[in-house]
């Protein structure tokens, strides 16, 4: 196991006749850490197994602490992992949450339409009913006063008529 970290010119004077060598780090247990030059071609077509270790052998030490470090390094990119799940997943969450937030705004906006459209048809039904109210109190007042008018004309008639009859002079019988 290795990882690049830099590329050096000049022929690794091997098998691929390749131009350039790879700085390497080693992530085995026993040369964990060393670094070598290897083959840039070493994972691509014709394999090239060139290799020159830059630093010296790890102490035994070295080599009882690197599985170690391997597994710490290990439970590390493994809370790596479940920290980044974590945020994907807070912020699949949050999105949810904001579109939501958008459709309640979104009803709330509609229920306040509709609110005010039922506020307006409900001040055009009072004004109507006003309307009504002050159309019948005009009738019953024409009613009341086309009573009125009729008993003072009857009265009227009546009283014409009683004084007409009381001039007429009624021819008396002889006895």
């Amino acid at each position: 196991m290795s990882s690049s970290s830099g590329n050096f010119s000049g022929s690794c004077g091997h098998m691929c006749n390749e131009q350039t060598c790879v700085l390497r780090t080693s992530l085995s247990l026993y040369n964990f850490g060393r670094r070598f030059l290897g083959c840039s071609r070493y994972k691509v077509g014709p394999k090239c197994s060139f290799f020159v270790w830059l630093d010296n052998p790890t102490c035994p030490r070295g080599n009882e602490t690197a599985p170690l470090a391997l597994e710490r390094m290990s439970r590390l990119q493994s809370a790596l992992q479940l920290a980044n799940e974590r945020e994907r997943t807070a912020l699949e969450m949050a999105e949810e949450a904001r579109q939501m937030a958008e459709k309640a705004l979104e009803e709330e906006a509609k229920a306040k339409e509709r609110e005010r459209k039922a506020r307006a048809a409900c001040a055009k039904a009072k004004e109507k009913a006003l309307f009504a109210e002050e159309k019948q109190r005009m009738w019953k007042f024409a009613c009341i006063l086309s009573w009125i008018f009729f008993f003072v004309v009857m009265l009227l008639l009546l009283c014409i008529g009683s004084i007409e009859f009381s001039r007429v002079k009624r021819p008396r019988l002889l006895p």
